[in-house]
């Protein structure tokens, strides 16, 4: 195809031949900016919850997707699908990783997850010796072995 040709089609197909057309489509732009955009700013903010294990105010945060994959539990039905043992298995795992030594259970609790009924998680609280000092640790275990670290909330100051 000749190269006149090639510009007589795309000056048919892509031009209008009222230039005022040319800005009729501007009008769009914003919506195709926003349609093409959304998945950028998609982001999915996580669950915080807060529980309560020896009278310390606990947060972790959890997302929503984590809590749709986990194991649904109803109590007084069936035993739940993740076991004291299990669990006490996944946060040893995960101290391997985070390079946290000589574990001593303090306590595990198995508490609801707040607003999501027939879900269910293990509160744990450990402490590790650093330095000839016992530090505390809290962890959430999520009913299919995932394990969160959770933060203790500082006291406010009276």
């Amino acid at each position: 195809m000749p190269l006149a040709t090639a510009n007589l089609i795309y000056y048919k197909i892509f031009i209008p031949a009222n230039p005022g057309a040319r800005f009729m489509y501007l009008r769009f732009l914003p919506l195709l900016v926003l349609l093409f955009s959304a998945k950028l700013f998609a982001y999915e903010f996580p669950i915080k919850i807060t529980e309560y294990i020896d009278d310390i105010k606990v947060d972790a945060y959890i997302k929503k997707s984590d809590i749709d994959q986990e194991l649904i539990w109803v109590p007084f039905e069936s035993s739940p699908p993740l076991s004291l043992a299990d669990a006490l298995q996944a946060i040893q795992n995960y101290a391997l990783g985070a390079d946290l030594e000589n574990l001593t259970l303090i306590g595990i609790e198995l508490k609801p997850i707040p607003h999501h009924e027939k879900h269910w998680h293990y509160l744990v609280k450990v402490k590790s010796e650093v330095d000839d000092t016992l530090l505390p640790h809290f962890f959430i275990v999520l009913m299919d072995g995932k394990v969160i670290s959770a933060l203790r909330e500082p006291e406010s100051i009276k």
